[in-house]
């Protein structure tokens, strides 16, 4: 697959229904999104209306192959977050996620590509952000391996955070580190 096809583009009301029906219906990224299957419609989608609305301090994005939605990316500065600077160093750090919501876009190499392009594009294109540090669930195998090969490296596992379903790895890349 062709890394230049892929583009991102700011989440709309508009995309509220294709992001339900990934986070609800694909056992994939609902497996590792917080939200139970049966969650309505109005409760999945008011976390992303709110970032729409910019009531939340996150920007969130479509990923976009060759002009078609394939997946989901949020950026948003620790900062704005104060309550997760107990469990690691988070000064001058910005976060990440996403998921891969279209099936036959998975397993093709295009996580790696889509990190590289948005670390690029938005993370590391804020001068006042040193570092990005995500906090992958320790089960997520297939993101983590993603995450080590743009350069991520784990930095702390902790074990219990609110609003987290299960462990987490704090992972961490420094702006010079980068190679995007």
């Amino acid at each position: 697959m062709d890394p230049n096809m892929i583009k991102f583009r700011r989440l709309i009301f508009e995309d509220l229904p294709l992001m339900y029906d990934w986070i609800r219906n694909d056992r994939f990224v609902n497996r590792f999104w917080a939200y139970n299957k049966k969650e309505p419609y109005e409760k999945v989608t008011q976390e992303f209306s709110d970032y729409i609305k910019r009531v939340e301090p996150t920007d969130p994005y479509l990923i976009l192959y060759n002009d078609t939605p394939i997946g989901y990316i949020q950026t948003f500065n620790w900062s704005d977050y104060p309550v997760f600077e107990k469990y690691v160093d988070l000064t001058n750090s910005a976060s990440l996620d996403l998921f891969i919501g279209e099936e036959e876009y998975r397993n093709k190499g295009l996580g790696t590509k889509i990190l590289s392009r948005f670390l690029s594009q938005f993370v590391f294109s804020d001068e006042s952000v040193d570092r990005c540090i995500i906090n992958p669930e320790v089960n997520n195998s297939i993101a983590i391996r993603a995450y080590e090969k743009v350069g991520f490296q784990i930095i702390k596992m902790v074990p219990d955070i609110p609003e987290e379903p299960g462990p987490v790895f704090f992972m961490s890349l420094d702006r010079h580190n980068f190679q995007g």
